[in-house]
């Protein structure tokens, strides 16, 4: 295959993996609660799913405890996203942040 065939197919490979990535896990949202020094390693860390995805996404069902208290504060902050470094604030002992 050559280069100028192989250019467009990569883009496309990557506009479709884009149009099917979550979009209520926002891989932002691990890196900065790792930068506020929390454990996160994956979606896991705020939502029940290991892959969320935003057409099935509910977030009674997929957040766990952690994620729906982000999604609280958001509202008590009345700001427009969640934010990682929210978590340090997160109430419980220390094995549960």
């Amino acid at each position: 295959m050559n280069l100028g065939r192989l250019a467009p197919a990569a883009s496309i490979v990557l506009l479709c993996a884009k149009a099917v990535a979550p979009a209520e896990a926002d891989p932002r949202l691990v890196k900065e609660s790792k930068d506020a020094g929390m454990p996160a390693q994956n979606c896991q860390y705020c939502h029940v799913s290991k892959v969320p995805k935003k057409d099935t996404f509910k977030a009674a069902d997929d957040l766990n405890d952690r994620g729906k208290w982000l999604v609280a504060e958001k509202d008590k902050r009345k700001s427009k996203e969640v934010k990682g470094d929210w978590l340090k604030e997160f109430p419980g002992g220390k094995e549960q942040k």
